[in-house]
């Protein structure tokens, strides 16, 4: 019966907008019950996927000031100290001496590239794209964790709704025993009569069991979305989704929330910007075939510890040494790609194809959400008309069951009969819930793929 129910929640895969999630405060403790958006709001919180994402988007900003960087000149300063004793060169008189000396040199440089192809320029461009791309991607992901929480709730509230259909199914089918057992000991029903309701009792039993059981798999998905401990006493607040009824958004065309969806998804926005990546790969690429250039300076000196003038044996001081072996150096560096081996002509090549294929997969990704907006349409429809017929068919067979109830109570019909009066009513029940449930979540996918958000 739920077999429906779970294939609509795969539908929902989707996304809901950070904005409005993250707009709502938390205590940082998950009351109870827990209403939905509380349990989304503590999967924000508490999800290591979407800090995961976090940590992806700091490291994509620190790649944008890496870019940024590198319009910097780069700069070093280098000190170089030296003993040395015997036979050496003076470097102040160009002669040999033979003595123990101590010298000292500084040395500081500089460099600067004025054009490289115009790579930095577009590097930049490219690491800002990269990281709003990223940004894009980390509000997919914490979109994606926030509407498995609404799935994992829904599933809740369905199981718990057939949960007590099981109950009153079992609850039905002992008070048919029991009324049995009284009338076979008086001798006014034959045995079989009662072995078959004990039958049924049996089966009803198992039903609830597995109602039971797919209550407990419920609560821990949601458990799981929300990183609980799985002792935890978790409860939902199941208020406010007795009634279905059209949604207003059914007088909307297919067209208009498509074009909402498309401009506004943050899968669709990275799909686009992953198409100015991609050129601005191309441009980093062709810059290649540009010659580079670059200016550099550097400055020196040096002087030695104790030194004496050779001609007339007086000590020069550090002072006058560091003005008289100062040097500057000025320098303008040049360079022609002419041939490398076929690297650029390849990097390029790789780069246009790489654009195209961000051109498809944006083609792709609009097809996709086009179809599937058409689909959850369709099946909203389709859902609804389902649950009207279904509520109709519950009273139908409610009362069938009402009507049978009364003829084998006075002996008109076998419990064959009175049974297959009941599992039709759990039939039409389940396919009302199923219906209900489908119809809830389609209307919640357009409400998001219209307005990028979901109400609660």
């Amino acid at each position: 019966m739920f077999l429906h129910t779970k294939k609509a929640l795969s539908l929902l895969a989707i996304l809901i907008p950070a904005a409005a999630l993250w707009a709502q405060s938390s205590s940082g403790e998950l009351p109870r019950p827990a209403t939905m958006e509380q349990c989304v709001q503590y999967a924000i919180e508490h999800n290591i996927s979407i800090n995961q994402a976090q940590m992806n988007t700091e490291l994509a900003k620190v790649d944008k000031t890496d870019a940024i960087g590198a319009f910097l000149p780069s700069a070093g300063l280098s000190s170089n100290y030296n003993f040395s004793k015997g036979f050496s060169f003076d470097a102040n008189t160009n002669q040999r001496t033979n003595r123990e000396q101590q010298t000292m040199s500084l040395s500081v440089s500089t460099q600067l590239n004025l054009f490289n192809g115009l790579k930095d320029l577009n590097s930049l461009r490219r690491a800002r794209l990269e990281y709003a791309s990223q940004r894009y991607n980390s509000e997919k992901i914490l979109n994606d964790v926030s509407l498995n929480v609404v799935s994992a709730y829904i599933s809740i509230l369905a199981a718990l709704e057939y949960q007590k259909v099981a109950q009153s199914q079992y609850e039905l089918s002992k008070m048919q025993v029991e009324r049995l057992e009284t009338l076979y000991k008086a001798g006014k029903n034959s045995l079989g009569d009662l072995y078959e309701v004990q039958a049924t009792l049996a089966r009803d039993e198992q039903a609830l069991v597995a109602a039971n059981n797919q209550v407990d798999l419920a609560y821990l998905s949601l458990k799981q979305l929300l990183a609980l401990d799985l002792t935890y006493d978790l409860q939902i607040d199941t208020l406010g989704y007795d009634q279905v009824s059209l949604s207003p958004l059914m007088s909307t065309s297919t067209v208009e929330i498509y074009r909402s969806a498309e401009a506004n998804l943050p899968e669709m926005r990275k799909a686009r910007n992953d198409i100015e990546v991609s050129r601005r790969s191309l441009a980093i690429a062709r810059g290649s075939y540009l010659p580079t250039l670059s200016a550099s300076y550097g400055w020196g000196d040096s002087f030695i510890f104790d030194y004496l003038n050779p001609s007339t044996g007086a000590p020069i001081t550090v002072g006058e040494q560091w003005d008289n072996n100062s040097r500057h150096s000025i320098g303008v560096s040049l360079s022609i790609p002419i041939f490398n081996r076929l690297s650029t002509y390849n990097a390029v090549s790789r780069s246009k194809i790489n654009l195209e294929v961000a051109r498809l997969n944006l083609q792709q990704a609009q097809l996709e959400l086009q179809q599937s907006v058409e689909k959850a349409y369709s099946d909203a429809v389709s859902s609804y008309k389902s649950y009207l017929a279904a509520v109709k068919a519950v009273e139908s067979s409610r009362e069938a069951l009402r009507y049978a109830t009364e003829k084998f109570e006075v002996g008109k019909i076998s419990s064959f009969d009175y049974e297959t009066a009941k599992n039709l009513l759990l039939k039409s029940q389940g396919d009302m819930l199923s219906a209900k449930y489908d119809y809830l979540f389609k209307v919640k996918l357009l409400e998001f793929y219209q307005t990028q958000k979901i109400t609660y």
